[in-house]
């Protein structure tokens, strides 16, 4: 596992040496459920192309530009 980011107002992606997420016991709950989505999508495309990724602003309808987005990548091959 690698995770990745990007400076604040900057396009340069940097490996993440920690991530540290400070949420509420429900934007965790919702957090998981995301991931559990991902999971079942991202298995599904496994066969049909070389990686998969998705966006939490895509997937919560509460989401707003102010808040942090999570993207999740899978690498097939």
């Amino acid at each position: 596992m690698k995770v990745c980011g990007y400076e604040l107002e900057n396009e340069n992606f940097v490996t993440l040496r920690e991530a540290s997420i400070v949420c509420s016991m429900e934007e965790l709950s919702k957090i998981i459920a995301f991931l559990e989505f991902v999971r079942d999508k991202h298995e599904k495309a496994m066969s049909k192309t070389d990686f998969c990724h998705s966006h939490y602003q895509d997937w919560d309808i509460k989401w707003k530009p102010e808040n942090t987005d999570l993207i999740v990548i899978s690498k097939f091959k």
